[in-house]
């Protein structure tokens, strides 16, 4: 790359040691090294006063460079990390970790350095062999890799033409447009949300199509993307670590978790394997694979039964005062009791004044605050009203956790009571404590009741605001000026549920009706298949969850989706629902590409304009385009817009005419003028300034202080709202409802403990319980298969990168303990045969003596091609959907995109396994 050693002499090399020897002795001052707080003038370590920075160049000089820009990199990770790049002819010679953030809180460890080793082999990813370079066109079989490179100009026109030919053979909405979740920066997501809402496309849901919608919490709260940042964990006194194993998969972050512990915070984990969080804990709950909603509503009983619940906060805040009616167990609404009475204005018993008043600040109360201005609710009892019997909610939640005393659970959970018991007192009676879950309880069958549960737990016990609560790792910080760059005034695209979508045009029911024995699984999960078959059915059927059928066509970009989804034939299925089309606009030729009509090659992460914001910490990144596009990639908004230029002229030249679809009237005579917002933002540079321009939680100037420092501070936002934001202090959720009594947007403004929908009641789930997730139990194999995130890629990203592939085995394996090898004469490192009644793969084993001898684990998004016969992991997975997810007409249980519908699950299927003889 043209670079070479740069020269340092042993006077420059005394004069750097001297000086910072210096500066770390100034003004009679040194580092305390029996204290995590920095010794003054050295606080804040950007300042001017700062003696000597010069040594910061030894390294530097190393190479030749004649520039300097800002990317951030993985955007599909929500670590978002800024690096700064040094280029030299164009070509990325080094890249480094920024580590400038500015410190937020000064109690608080500032968030520097961020990044990990998936971010810093990024210009190495660059310039592998698998990086698409220049537009392909197929000219053979899909699938058989024979590829004709053509123009940018013939690639655009012949998708241009293709696209109006399919409207006119079969009318709009029948190409599926979608943006994965390798384009979640602000520029490259509005690219694709606003090709697609000019095109009427297609979109799913991009958090629960990867399986990571939250949908136990979103029940519980009425919106999972208000969370904290990870700063916030420093000053808590009690964090349980659910499905989450940030020292593998939130490397920039584990930090506050592990300084924590200096305060004297209690970490525990509980995972079925010994990963390395579970290390680094106080305690690892070693729970039985699956059973995780049983320990979390035991805790819950054992609060309850010891009495150590916050009476006053499950008064005010919660929803298990209001009153449920005995004879069908649903809530008492005022239009039970009034001809023109209200279905979303709920009663509360007042024990002050004896009598049933409305419970203030529902969706139908006049009242928006929670504060009970001396009603008194009862929590216990049996009452009437008009006639009508009705007891509190918080009956039947009580009686229910009753049902899962730590002694009852403890042979499915295979945690002794006495841990169960100490560990449910400590959270109670911390000052502030978390439960911090991870994506991969998302992708679990019973995800929605181990989120549901943990959130009840921290309602019981009053962790809500700065008082901590239930984590998740997902949020929408200032992401204000991305919508409104993604949604032109008057146009939408057809938003369609993620998983379920998926799941529907994969006919994945035909592979769990071939994997699941269908009573096995109505005993351990509450339904048969074809239970399930017609839930789904009756969902889409009655418009409660959106799923477009008839797709003809695919334009994917950044969405490897035949390595993500499950199922040995989705590959095949979905390939004749893009029979008229597909293009896939990437940065390598995945498993995706390899079978598309044409690839377009996207500019990378630092090839390209762009803005990103991450849940975890408060600074947006600016992505200032330091390095040339290798061959002739181009930026996503480029991209879109070439082809939507082409698409308006070839409409123009073939005398298209506009249309309506639906309410919209679409016309693609106009529709380049209309992306470009009539050629005010024709470049990735022009969108990343537009949106930092038109987000409230940035200020005037801001695109210019992140072209040269690399990042924003972002210290309002409106979509953060309930969190009042403040510049000092990390994100705490809920904070107008903790502190405000603003209500909670749900059904009953309230915390949700109770939902009285028709299939909540026919699964007997009114209320948080316990149910297993299908597993190996309900198949006829043996070993349960789970494949939780890698340490060394993010998704399918780098997953065939040289220098990943060094820190690893260097081909796919699979992990089985080493009780399971000695069984079945498996040997490290030899090849073994992993199987059901779905398909097989092949792969190298490693022993690892901290899974259980009953679990097959294998880390997920291994590339198909990178498998013996290009049979992927996914081909022995049948899954499922999560009925409860299914329902759209209960107040806030409707379809809402990142927030509520059904999820892509993973984490469900039985296999068998033996060793390959050689």
């Amino acid at each position: 790359m043209g670079s070479k050693l740069g020269k340092m002499d042993r006077r420059q090399f005394v004069k750097w040691g001297s000086a910072v020897s210096a500066g770390m002795v100034a003004s009679n001052n040194s580092w305390g090294l029996s204290s995590l707080k920095p010794m003054e003038p050295l606080t804040d370590t950007l300042s001017k006063d700062y003696p000597y920075r010069g040594w910061e160049d030894i390294y530097r000089q190393e190479y030749e460079y004649d520039s300097v820009g800002y990317a951030a990199h993985c955007v599909n990770c929500h670590g978002n990390c800024a690096f700064k790049v040094l280029v030299k002819d164009g070509i990325v010679v080094r890249e480094e970790q920024l580590a400038q953030y500015p410190q937020i809180d000064s109690r608080i460890p500032d968030t520097n350095p961020r990044g990990c080793q998936k971010g810093a082999i990024h210009s190495q990813a660059m310039y592998e062999p698998d990086r698409l370079r220049y537009p392909m066109k197929r000219v053979g079989e899909r699938g058989e890799s024979k590829w004709q490179r053509i123009s940018w100009d013939q690639a655009a026109t012949e998708i241009a033409d293709k696209i109006l030919d399919i409207h006119e053979q079969y009318g709009p909405g029948k190409i599926l447009t979608h943006t994965g979740t390798g384009a979640l920066s602000g520029a490259r997501l509005a690219a694709g949300v606003r090709f697609a809402a000019l095109l009427g496309g297609v979109i799913e849901d991009q958090m629960t199509d990867v399986g990571d919608g939250q949908s136990g919490q979103t029940l519980a709260t009425g919106d999972c993307l208000q969370n904290f940042t990870s700063d916030a964990w420093f000053d808590a006194d009690y964090i349980i670590n659910s499905f989450h194993n940030p020292v593998m998969t939130r490397i920039p972050d584990a930090h506050y978790m592990t300084e924590a512990k200096y305060n004297g915070c209690r970490v525990v984990s509980v995972s079925p394997d010994y990963n390395p969080t579970a290390i680094r804990s106080d305690l690892w709950i070693n729970i039985n694979p699956g059973a995780d909603p049983f320990m979390y509503m035991a805790m819950v009983q054992v609060i309850l039964a010891e009495n150590l619940w916050d009476a006053a906060f499950v008064k005010e805040k919660t929803d298990l005062t209001l009153l449920v009616r005995n004879d069908n167990d649903k809530l008492l609404r005022q239009s039970d009791l009034q001809a023109d009475g209200k279905a979303d204005v709920f009663y509360m018993w007042d024990q002050a004044s004896g009598k049933a008043v409305t419970a203030p600040g529902s969706m139908g109360s006049d009242v928006k605050s929670l504060s009970l201005n001396g009603i008194d609710p009862a929590l216990e009892g049996e009452f009437e009203v008009d006639g009508i019997a009705v007891k509190p909610a918080f009956v039947h939640m009580r009686a229910e956790a009753n049902n899962y005393t730590p002694e009852s659970t403890e042979e499915k959970t295979g945690v002794h009571p006495s841990i169960v018991r100490d560990e449910a007192r400590r959270f109670a009676k911390a000052k502030k404590a978390f439960v911090v879950s991870g994506f991969a309880s998302a992708k679990m069958l019973n995800g929605i009741y181990i989120q549901w549960a943990q959130v009840l737990m921290c309602s019981l016990t009053g962790h809500l605001g700065e008082r901590g609560g239930y984590f998740s790792p997902y949020s929408m910080l200032s992401q204000e000026g991305v919508f409104g760059l993604c949604f032109p005034k008057g146009k939408m695209p057809r938003f369609e549920c993620g998983g379920l979508g998926e799941y529907v045009h994969g006919r994945k029911i035909d592979d769990a009706r071939k994997h699941y024995n269908s009573d096995k699984l109505k005993q351990r999960a509450g339904f048969t298949i074809d239970e399930l078959d017609e839930i789904i059915r009756h969902s889409i059927e009655s418009r409660q969850m959106p799923v477009y059928e008839g797709i003809k066509a695919g334009i994917l970009t950044a969405d490897n989706k035949f390595v993500r989804n499950k199922g040995p034939e989705y590959r095949e299925r979905m390939l004749k629902l893009f029979e008229e089309l597909l293009v896939v606009i990437d940065i390598r030729l995945n498993s995706t590409a390899q079978f598309a009509d044409y690839v377009l090659p996207a500019a990378a992460h630092y090839e390209a304009w762009d803005v990103r914001t991450t849940p975890l910490h408060r600074h947006a990144n600016l992505f200032t385009a330091p390095a040339k596009p290798v061959g002739e990639s181009k930026s996503d908004w480029n991209i879109k817009g070439l082809i939507l230029q082409k698409l308006q002229q070839r409409a123009q030249e073939r005398n298209f005419q506009a249309f309506e679809d639906g309410p919209i009237k679409r016309d693609f005579t106009t529709i380049y003028d209309e992306y470009t917002l009539q050629g005010t933002v024709t470049d990735d540079k022009a969108a990343t300034r537009w949106i930092i321009e038109h987000t409230p939680g940035f200020k005037p100037g801001d695109f210019e202080r992140g072209v040269e420092q690399g990042f924003l501070v972002v210290n309002n936002s409106p979509l953060q709202a309930d969190c009042k934001i403040e510049p000092n202090k990390p994100i705490h959720s809920w904070r107008a409802q903790d502190e405000d009594n603003k209500p909670f947007p749900t059904l009953s403004g309230r915390l949700t403990f109770y939902c009285d929908h028709e299939l909540f009641q026919r699964l007997d789930s009114c209320v948080p319980t316990a149910r297993w997730n299908s597993g190996p139990e309900a198949s006829d194999y043996p070993y349960t298969f789970y494949t939780p995130h890698t340490r060394w890629a993010i998704h399918s990203s780098w997953r065939s990168n040289k220098y990943m592939q060094r820190l690893q085995r260097g081909e796919p394996f699979v992990y089985v303990s080493p009780k399971l090898a000695a069984e079945k004469g498996i040997v490290d490192g030899g090849q073994v045969r992993v199987f059901n009644g779905l398909g097989e793969f092949q792969a190298q084993a490693k022993l690892m003596p901290g899974i259980r001898d009953n679990q097959v684990m294998m880390e997920h998004a291994w590339e198909r091609h990178q498998f013996k016969g290009g049979q992927g992991l996914n081909s022995v997975v049948a899954t499922l959907i999560q009925p409860l997810e299914t329902v759209g007409n209960w107040g806030h249980l409707k379809f809402e995109l990142y927030k509520w519908n059904p999820n892509s699950l993973a984490n469900e299927t039985g296999v068998d396994i033996e060793a390959v003889q050689a």
